[in-house]
């Protein structure tokens, strides 16, 4: 995948969010908005041929054809998905634009269409990238340009995920009259940076039974079509190891001492931690295009002794979801709800303005901003009446449903 480079002293680009969400498939989303500001901070009275800001989508695809006796031969492809230009400072034959020394401010927005296919790297075969590159072409060619780049990362949700992806997931199993296992986690949708606790336990139903070990593999899936000829009309699967985490069990902590009508010594317990990377180039997130597929598991191994020393593995594998952001689609705390103003793009467009140029907009985002945004206006302060004092009748009775229930 592509990278931020780090931004130019002088110009630089900031965005309400670099990390931008299309909700519903690509027939029926209706896409997302980027919006932000570039800004170009001078000390003194400064020419410019053009000042040019750039939007770029591309989709890179690669792939072997065997050709017999041993040969192969390599394709690339790589298509434009999206190109869009900002002509800030439009060049001019003979002509320079003369800017006075401070801070200048120049705001841009640009509507992506929701047919748009996330950015995806699968390693050697597949890749969908989208950057905003900005340059300042000074008026001689003996000055340098002043550039600037930010990567733009696209992925896309359901319209709406239904509660069972929220709820806690467990799975058990039995296993030949001897064990009874269960593994259980709070839900099945995790964002970069979540951490994952994994409860497992297993019950003895037979005499001298010995856990040796529980290991966790998170391992994450990817597909590509063969469409249009790529990959020589077969699919490509790409899968690597995320993390791997392994409890073993020496001593007497994993020996099962089943006896007739003892059940607290037939069972044993353990809980396991998986870490999502915060990074998106470390995992991507989940995705289901007619171009290609990323799916993640984790699969588990418990290793079991019997009484006559012989070694038995049971395996389970449990389908997780990792999603830009871990939002439940619910409905926030009812004392949160000050926090979710409407949005208005005058006023973020304002504040993006006025931040910049007093140069303390933080370079990765607007959510500090928007904060002291609401702080200024004394926002933290407001105090809302408790939900169930305004749904109470006069009787004392509740005339609407609870907040949580609706």
């Amino acid at each position: 995948m592509g990278h931020t480079t780090k931004p130019n002293a002088k110009l630089k680009i900031h965005l309400e969010n670099e990390k931008l969400v299309m909700y519903g498939s690509p027939t029926e989303s209706s896409g997302c908005v980027l919006r932000g500001a570039l800004t170009l901070c001078l000390k003194r009275s400064t020419r410019f041929k053009s000042l040019v800001l750039s939007f770029h989508g591309s989709m890179s695809v690669s792939w072997s054809q065997l050709l017999g006796s041993g040969y192969e031969r390599k394709h690339k492809d790589r298509q434009i998905l999206f190109d869009h230009t900002w002509n800030f400072l439009p060049a001019q034959p003979h002509k320079d634009h003369i800017l006075s020394a401070g801070n200048h401010s120049f705001e841009f927005e640009l509507v992506l269409p929701g047919k748009l296919p996330e950015s995806t790297h699968v390693a050697k075969y597949y890749l969908v990238q989208y950057h905003l590159e900005a340059n300042a072409e000074r008026s001689s060619f003996l000055m340098p340009n002043y550039t600037t780049r930010r990567d733009i990362h696209l992925s896309r949700q359901k319209l709406s995920l239904g509660t069972d992806y929220f709820d806690p997931i467990m799975i058990t199993n039995h296993w030949a009259n001897k064990l009874d296992y269960e593994i259980n986690m709070p839900t099945k949708v995790y964002s970069h940076g979540d951490t994952i606790p994994i409860s497992i336990q297993a019950i003895a139903l037979a005499p001298n039974l010995t856990i040796r070990y529980i290991a966790c593999t998170f391992k994450e899936y990817m597909t590509c079509r063969a469409i249009n000829g790529w990959f020589n009309g077969k699919n490509k699967s790409h899968g690597r190891i995320i993390q791997y985490s392994r409890v073993d069990q020496e001593g007497p902590k994993g020996v099962l001492n089943y006896q007739q009508g003892d059940e607290e010594e037939a069972v044993w317990s353990t809980t396991m931690i998986m870490k999502v990377p915060e990074s998106m180039l470390d995992i991507q997130c989940d995705a289901h295009n007619e171009s290609v597929r990323v799916r993640h598991k984790l699969k588990f191994t418990m290793s079991i002794e019997n009484g006559d020393g012989h070694i038995s593995e049971l395996r389970a594998v449990l389908p997780i979801v990792i999603t830009i952001s871990n939002t439940t689609g619910g409905l926030p705390a009812y004392e949160e709800t000050w926090r979710s103003l409407p949005y208005d793009p005058v006023v973020m467009m304002t504040l993006i303005r006025r931040a910049a140029e007093t140069n303390t907009i933080p370079y990765h985002g607007l959510f500090d901003l928007i904060t002291n945004y609401r702080l200024r206006n004394h926002l933290h302060n407001a105090v809302l009446p408790s939900y169930s004092s305004i749904t109470l009748r006069d009787d004392g009775r509740a005339s609407l449903p609870s907040y949580d229930d609706i």
